[in-house]
């Protein structure tokens, strides 16, 4: 579970958000939306503590995130952002074991558990076959799979994600929706993504959060087509 108390934000000067409380139940799937320019990336770049708010906290697990040391912060949040990772030769299962970072040695090296975890969460994303296929070989479904198992290898209670489903064709969307709805059920994970592909992401979802005249307010999902269409002219 991740809260947002009191949360303001600003983004060059602009005030994004305004005292803004809100909280992401474990197990369930939320997506992030709002205009462009809404702040959606840099509310995540908060929730993942790469950038502080202007004021307030966010509280994961009951516990202030300002608090908690970098290693303990990556073992309770994992951010996958709008990046392809892309380096010739770099296998998927080794782009996997970087979550593990957070666990392994002073050496770094991995030990049986910590590669269990790894075949492990390729698995849950499909990918086990392309464990040793070069990650810039890869379609960008492919990739973005990889960087979900990479999440999950870190073996966190809250996974953000940025866009997920940009520069995907129409049916990789879905298929990438129905995989993080499918995570947050069974692993028990509290999953937020930001996304403007409203139609792939509502049907999935349990909460949409919308970002909006610098509130963000939670809504069950099966009751959002019509907010969204109201504020965004959909």
């Amino acid at each position: 579970m991740i809260t947002l108390s009191k949360i303001s934000l600003a983004f060059d000067s602009k005030s994004i958000l305004q005292s803004a409380d809100c909280t992401f139940a474990e197990g369930t799937l939320t997506a992030l939306v709002g205009r462009n320019g809404a702040g959606k990336s840099t509310l995540l770049r908060v929730l993942a503590a790469i950038d502080a708010p202007k004021s307030g906290e966010v509280i994961v697990g009951g516990k202030p995130l300002h608090t908690l040391s970098a290693e303990d912060r990556a073992r309770v949040i994992s951010f996958v952002s709008t990046q392809r990772v892309r380096v010739a030769n770099l296998l998927c299962r080794d782009v996997v074991a970087i979550g593990r970072a957070p666990y392994t040695n002073w050496m770094g090296s991995m030990q049986r558990e910590d590669i269990d975890i790894v075949n492990s969460a390729l698995a849950s994303v499909g990918m086990s076959d392309f464990a040793l296929r070069p990650i810039d070989t890869l379609s960008d479904g492919e990739c973005q799979r990889i960087m979900i198992a990479r999440a999950l290898a870190q073996q966190t209670p809250v996974i953000l994600l940025d866009e997920p489903t940009a520069f995907l064709d129409i049916p990789t969307r879905f298929e990438i929706c129905r995989l993080l709805a499918h995570l947050a059920h069974t692993q028990g994970k509290t999953i937020i993504f930001s996304t403007h592909d409203i139609d792939a992401a509502l049907p999935v979802c349990d909460r949409v959060a919308v970002i909006d005249n610098r509130e963000i307010t939670l809504h069950p999902a099966a009751e959002a087509q019509s907010l969204l269409k109201s504020l965004f002219s959909l």
